[in-house]
């Protein structure tokens, strides 16, 4: 649904659809690519999951380090201010977790133990009270136990098998030395490879910045810069305000852990706080542990209940409303792609895929709105629609599902009127489906179901009543009123209109009857075979001051046209004609120029045949008065 009227000239405007399938060889090598770079990110995973998390860690100090300069630190000093605060926070943090989980580990035994009676008991309660189940079963329970006893028989016949211990010899100081370091080397090359590398981008950010211009796109320098720009500054400050928020998210949750009682809280408040960095499913995870242990400990349930009412509040009050205040309703991503950039991501690097998924994503959509190499993710990823309104009512028609289109109108007709909706909208489905019947890509009876949708669309709004006036809304039909004794009210118009033949055509007659029709003008719709030659000489326009005839027009269909206008006019001289719309808005008709009254010109819209009529009646209203 679109978000802000102002917008929908923007959102909503047709933009061209595919021309057609790709050929097999481009798809060919686009999937060739996309599986050479899927395999160097797993290779590499080594070298490049250092590499990703000191760049996000550099976007995540880079505003302290902007604060400290403005405040006259030097560039270096700065730096390296920031890069201890984090190393500070990293050690406080892993010392916290290293002790609880060693605390943890040392009674997990009893915690299994108690899990297992817990899963024993529940299991137990629920044959008892779905014993009936297995009464109706026939006595299953009685030839299970002689199964089970006629097994026991058979196995004590067997020979008993005497057990083999098998005893190592004792470790040596070396190999216990390398049993303590070995596990830790990894994690502290990595730390110290993101370290040195954090260092250096932020020292060198300007020229890394501009050396990234020149790689991605040095001939569009200003596309280039406003993407990068965007990027980090989004980064950045979602880094930000994302950090602060799932800090103080994992500390309610350790304060109310330890509150309840649960064992090593500070452990489940900082792995809650970092798997919220995968939204949607890193709080269900961060829940699930404390949840599980809880009922190990607390026997009445009364401690599990209170830990899964901890999360219950505490994360829609964090995302509906501490979030939207900080950094707005949306980070720009869909929730499906928020969720396949998880699983994708957690394959292809682990754990930290996992909390690196989010923002990955989010750098690839930015980049996608500006750089036309990148807009591939921007379709797939982002969270905006991928047709215009315009398109999403073609493909609805198209598919024959008016259903979905009229469920498509109800949303754009909260924050539209019913005239942009039908001019810009429908209208412009319309064009679009002329466009492909125009160059061969569908047949006709296709379009003839495209127009039976369109009907069933109009008629649907056919009592909608606008709320919003917008800056193409027409109001009634101009006029005297009544209440003036010196102007009485003139005698409505009464207009005729006829659909042309082209198979789009009943739906412009449909709207245009519509849109007269709610506007006060006293309107009747006859059939298209009246245009024809043969029916020409019974077409009796008597009693009409206006006929419309209502399609999809061009130069060339225009030019046909004029003989018919000419007899037309001829012989109804007091009747005035209008024409109308043009098939595309940015054809050239002679005669456009025209004044409105004589209606020698070919409107663009429903809405400019509406205002042509409105001329004519507030001529006819000045002649009624003046006479």
């Amino acid at each position: 649904m679109l978000q802000r009227p102002d917008d929908l000239g923007l959102r909503i405007a047709p933009a061209p659809l595919a021309a057609g399938i790709p050929a097999t060889p481009g798809r060919l090598t686009n999937w060739a690519t996309a599986a050479i770079v899927v395999a160097g990110l797993w290779f590499a995973r080594g070298v490049l999951i250092p590499i990703t998390l000191s760049i996000f860690l550099s976007f995540l100090l880079a505003p302290i380090v902007a604060g400290l300069r403005r405040i006259r630190f030097g560039r270096v000093p700065s730096v390296l201010f920031a890069v201890a605060l984090a190393l500070g926070a990293i050690a406080v943090t892993g010392t916290v977790i290293a002790s609880q989980a060693q605390t943890i580990a040392d009674d997990a035994p009893g915690y299994v133990v108690k899990i297992v009676e817990r899963a024993n008991s529940v299991r137990d309660s629920l044959e008892r009270r779905f014993a009936f189940l297995t009464r109706e079963s026939g006595g299953s329970e009685h030839r299970r136990a002689q199964r089970s006893r006629l097994q026991g028989a058979r196995a004590s016949t067997r020979a008993v098998a005497i057990p083999v211990e098998v005893h190592n010899p004792p470790p040596t100081a070396i190999q216990e030395i390398m049993a303590v370091v070995v596990p830790v080397l990894g994690p502290i090359e990595t730390a110290l490879i993101v370290l040195v590398v954090t260092v250096f981008i932020l020292l060198q950010k300007e020229d890394l910045r501009d050396r990234l211009i020149r790689l991605m796109g040095a001939a569009d320098l200003h596309r280039t810069t406003i993407a990068l720009d965007e990027g980090g500054k989004r980064l950045s400050r979602y880094f930000l305000s994302q950090f602060a928020v799932n800090c103080a998210f994992g500390a309610v949750i350790w304060g109310g852990l330890f509150l309840i009682g649960v064992p090593s809280p500070g452990l489940w408040g900082i792995l809650a706080g970092l798997l919220r960095f995968v939204p949607y499913v890193g709080t269900l995870i961060g829940a699930l542990v404390p949840l599980v242990l809880s009922t190990a400990i607390d026997p009445a349930w009364t401690m599990t209940i209170s830990v899964a009412m901890l999360f219950i509040i505490v994360e829609p009050l964090v995302g509906y409303v501490v979030e939207p205040f900080l950094y707005g309703r949306s980070t720009g991503l869909s929730p499906v792609s928020v969720v396949v950039a998880a699983i994708f991501w957690t394959w292809l690097w682990g754990p930290v895929g996992l909390i690196l998924a989010m923002p990955l994503t989010l750098m690839l959509v930015v980049l996608g709105r500006h750089l036309p190499a990148f807009s591939v993710f921007d379709v797939l990823l982002g969270d905006r629609p991928a047709l215009s309104p315009t398109e999403t009512f073609y493909q609805r028609a198209t598919a024959g599902h008016p259903e979905e289109a009229i469920d498509q109108g109800e949303d754009l007709l909260e924050e539209i009127s019913l005239t942009r909706y039908f001019d810009e909208v429908v209208l412009g489905a319309l064009r679009l489906a002329a466009k492909d019947l125009d160059r061969g890509a569908v047949s006709r009876s296709a379009m003839v179901a495209v127009c039976d949708t369109a009907i069933e669309v109009v008629a649907a709004f056919a009592d909608h009543k606008d709320s919003l006036a917008g800056d193409t809304d027409l109001g009634p039909l101009p006029g005297p009123t009544a209440k003036d004794p010196h102007h009485p009210d003139p005698i409505p118009l009464s207009i005729l209109c006829i659909p042309t033949r082209g198979p789009l055509d009943r739906a412009i007659s449909a709207m245009l009857v519509q849109m007269l029709t709610q506007r006060g003008a006293n309107v009747r719709e006859a059939d298209r075979d009246g245009l024809r030659r043969p029916d020409l000489a019974n077409l009796d326009l008597t009693g009409f001051d206006v006929l419309c005839i209502a399609g999809l027009l061009d130069e060339r269909m225009l030019q046909r046209f004029m003989p018919l206008r000419q007899q037309l006019e001829a012989a109804w001289p007091r009747v005035k004609l209008i024409m109308g719309v043009r098939r595309t808005l940015d054809d050239e008709i002679e005669g456009a120029a025209d004044s409105l009254p004589t209606g020698h010109y070919l409107p663009g819209t429903l809405s400019e045949m509406c205002q042509a009529i409105a001329h004519i009646q507030a001529n006819a209203a000045s002649e009624t008065a003046s006479a």
